[in-house]
């Protein structure tokens, strides 16, 4: 169907994120460094299906990028022409075929299918010109003639992955070619300094239909809307202009540099048994796609291309200027001034009809539509003046960075359709496209996507005629992402073409003015993330595997982990760092090294043992992948204290400015307490033991005495005066000979009794405290005929006393 848009608004697009899926999209952004490099351009040879992993490809252009495509390179591929058409045409009878193009209307498509689709992927291997590719594609990319279906062709770019760029040249578009060109592809992972610069793709698109010489058919009525070329001879001629190339075609003939005879017509470069448009008609006023039709004969003018604005109608058939209305004349106006347009061909609207406007959808990329022909049949009058061919239309841009800095012109403009010379008018090209895949923020660039202008024709030559104008060129699109705000963009479609038979008097002649584009749609193109969807995200972990250190011990054991966060691109030559060790700590060995989901490690480099900032090289992290490594640090009697240690992980800058930049993930030990050492002095338990005579009431001593059946209690204090808990603390006392010990002495069952105050000389109670039982189990205590076992884990700075009693038999 086709979309009639007004004439002139900026597009937005709100770019969401697109998930998991954005990891087929990533490459390894900043890979190329900092310098600018240009795409290199291939054909598509053959058809590519989409989940396929495979793409051959045809040799390189020549005019692009010179490198090669190799292992590990981010290629672009783009289907360029795809569109169906409904070919009806080919009519002798002079029948007006409006079932060309959209089945209805004489121009437009049935569907678009792949045109203008678009991914980024990664190449693993090369074989020959066939490319093996890390992720399935996710469209499929046809290439082949037109027969009795469309032509169908798709080109892939090799698009370096700068880091930041300042350009200090013009960046342009080679131009389309019918294979290859008209596509403009610049990425980088950090900014873009435009520098005054400009980015080109000004009439870098599809092309102009080509003139050639025609014949006259004044009188015939002809409305034809598709039909053959046929050069002129004595026995046949073809029964219109060329059409405009677009997404459903190549004619026969382009707009080329060359002029002969005064008509600019060039061989496309059609291969042999390729006819272009279906059915080999390319020619008369049916607008394929999105390329304007050529006008129909006797002298009618060319329609513009189509962009996201539909194409200008094409002007009127030749007639001749009168200021008295003789009878079937046209009236005309200029200004306030009526005259007239009579004889000839009748002045009947006949102009080649403008090319579809397509709705923008940023999963495409649809160059501007070429705009068709004027039709002649006498430029020869001026040879050497190029006349009547259509205009290219503007290429398209991609720009993915995260900033686009620095003021210049990026622009993808129509071309003007050729002037009439001594006939009819070529139609301007359309705008093309620019996307701007960038991280919020202003852009100071002008942008223009602008319509090409019809040509004009009339005066100087050929005075008192009324000869076919062209078309405008519909308006292109501009894309943004979301917060992504430009100063000045410019969409409008162009001019229609004028006639001026008589000095001061002038008219468009039947041709209109292309409509611009407008819009605001969704990105959702997970082939073409954000910049900051692909960059690599590491983090860094660090533990210890020896918490608990002493001023005594002899090392302690770290463990350090880096990690790619997953659907992130490769984190390049990566160095694990511990950037400073505690005092009395120094790098002693390292243990084992683990890599995990595809890293790899290029360099061993280990740290030289009493190192205290020891570091690891060099390491690949792919997204989703890990580094996890173990090391010893020596101690050198540390005091006590808690001990923290941070960790990073230095790669290379995806978004440097010189050849050497890097980023760094760290650990802050502060957010931490997995990688904290706290060093103790160490345990240091002393006891002292005292006894009493109970039954004589005697106070505790460091001795004492009794007689056959007094019961004597003994007391052993105990103090852990260092630094760390004594564990598994073992107080063992064995009973003196002839005695018998009291297991009831502190209760029913009961034979041992724990004081947290240690006794002291001259006391004569028994302390308070907790009675244990004697029996041996599970309690800390136990007392029987051999003696007493207690069993604590004594805290630094803890003391207390165990007692028991005897009785001396």
């Amino acid at each position: 169907m086709l979309s009639h848009l007004p004439r002139a608004a900026l597009l937005t697009m709100t770019l969401l994120t697109p998930g998991a899926a954005v990891a087929a999209g990533c490459s390894d952004p900043g890979r190329d460094g900092p310098t600018y490099v240009a795409n290199s351009y291939f054909p598509g040879a053959t058809s590519a299906s989409a989940q396929g992993r495979t793409v051959t490809l045809g040799a390189l252009r020549s005019g692009g990028g010179s490198a090669a495509i190799a292992p590990g390179d981010q290629i672009f591929l783009i289907q360029m022409q795809d569109a169906d058409i409904n070919p009806a045409g080919g009519n002798l009878t002079n029948t007006n075929a409006t079932a060309y193009g959209d089945g209805s209307t004489g121009r437009g498509y049935t569907a678009l299918n792949n045109a203008g689709r678009y991914e980024f992927a990664v190449v693993t291997a090369v074989n020959g010109n066939t490319l093996t590719l890390r992720d399935p594609l996710q469209y499929t990319y046809r290439a082949g003639p037109a027969g009795t279906t469309v032509r169908r062709s798709f080109q892939v770019l090799r698009v370096p992955q700068l880091s930041s760029v300042t350009l200090t040249s013009p960046v342009t578009a080679p131009a389309w070619n019918g294979e290859t060109g008209g596509v403009l592809v610049l990425d980088a992972a950090g900014t873009i300094n435009l520098n005054g610069q400009t980015i080109n793709a000004d009439a870098a698109g599809f092309r102009g239909g080509g003139s050639f010489l025609g014949g006259s058919l004044t009188g015939q009525g002809v409305t034809d809307y598709a039909n053959t070329y046929a050069p002129t001879t004595s026995t046949t001629i073809s029964r219109g202009a060329m059409k405009g190339e677009g997404i459903a075609g190549t004619p026969t003939l382009v707009r080329g540099a060359a002029v002969s005879g005064g008509y600019s017509g060039v061989s496309a470069g059609l291969a042999t048994g390729d006819l272009g448009y279906p059915n080999a008609f390319v020619v008369a006023r049916g607008a394929p796609g999105n390329a304007g039709g050529g006008g129909t004969q006797h002298n009618a003018g060319g329609g513009g291309g189509g962009g996201v604005g539909t194409g200008g109608k094409g002007g009127y058939s030749y007639g001749t200027y009168a200021t008295t209305n003789s009878g079937s004349c046209r009236v005309l106006t200029s200004g306030t001034t009526t005259y007239y347009s009579c004889g000839g061909d009748g002045s009947r609207d006949v102009g080649g009809l403008g090319g579809a406007g397509i709705i923008p959808d940023a999963t495409r990329l649809l160059v501007g539509g070429g705009g068709g022909a004027g039709d002649s049949n006498n430029s020869a009058d001026t040879p050497g003046t190029s006349q009547n061919s259509g205009g290219a239309g503007g290429g398209a841009i991609f720009i993915r960075a995260q900033a686009l800095t620095g003021t210049g012109l990026i622009s993808a403009n129509g071309q003007d359709g050729q002037t009439a010379g001594r006939d009819a008018a070529g139609g301007g090209g359309a705008g093309g496209v620019i996307a701007l895949a960038l991280g919020a923020g202003p852009v100071n660039a002008t942008l223009q996507v602008r319509g090409g202008a019809g040509g004009n024709s009339g005066l100087p030559l050929r005075a008192g005629e009324t000869q076919g104008t062209g078309g405008g060129g519909g308006g292109g699109a501009v894309l943004l992402a979301s917060g992504v705000l430009v100063g000045s963009a410019t969409v409008t479609g162009g001019a229609a073409g004028v006639n001026t038979p008589a000095t001061g008097i002038s008219n468009t002649y039947g041709s209109v003015a292309g409509n611009g584009g407008q819009g605001q749609l969704v990105y959702d193109n997970a082939q073409a993330p954000l910049p900051g969807q692909c960059v690599p995200l590491l983090t860094v972990e660090k533990e210890t595997l020896t918490p608990t250190r002493f001023v005594t011990s002899a090392d302690a054991t770290y463990t350090l982990t880096v990690r790619n966060a997953a659907g992130r691109a490769t984190a390049q030559s990566v160095t694990l760092r511990d950037p400073a060790l505690p005092p009395a700590f120094a790098y002693g060995s390292t243990g084992t090294v683990s890599l995990l989901g595809g890293a790899t490690r290029t360099v061993t480099t280990d740290p030289l043992p009493g190192q205290t900032s020891p570091s690891w090289s060099t390491f690949v992290l792919p997204g989703g992948s890990s580094v996890t490594l173990t090391f010893d640090a020596t101690l050198s009697s540390p005091a006590p204290g808690v001990y923290q240690n941070a960790a990073e992980a230095r790669y290379q800058d995806p978004a440097r400015v010189t050849t050497t930049g890097t980023l760094t993930a760290t650990f802050d030990p502060a957010t931490s307490t997995a990688e904290d050492v706290t060093v103790y002095t160490p345990p240091r338990v002393t006891l002292e033991k005292w006894v009493r005579n109970v039954t004589r009431t005697g106070t505790f001593q460091s001795a004492s005495s009794g007689y056959p059946g007094d019961v004597m209690e003994y007391c052993i204090n105990f103090v852990n005066d260092g630094g760390y808990v004594a564990n598994g603390l073992t107080l063992l006392d064995s009973t003196p000979g002839n005695t018998t010990v009291q297991t009831s002495a502190y209760g029913t069952g009961r034979g041992v009794r724990l004081s947290p105050t240690p006794v002291t000389g001259g006391s004569a109670q028994s302390p308070a405290g907790t009675d244990l039982t004697s029996a041996p189990d599970t309690d800390a205590g136990t007392l029987d005929g051999t003696g007493l076992r207690y069993l604590t884990n004594l805290a630094a700075g803890a003391k207390g006393s165990v007692c028991f009693q005897v009785q001396i038999n």
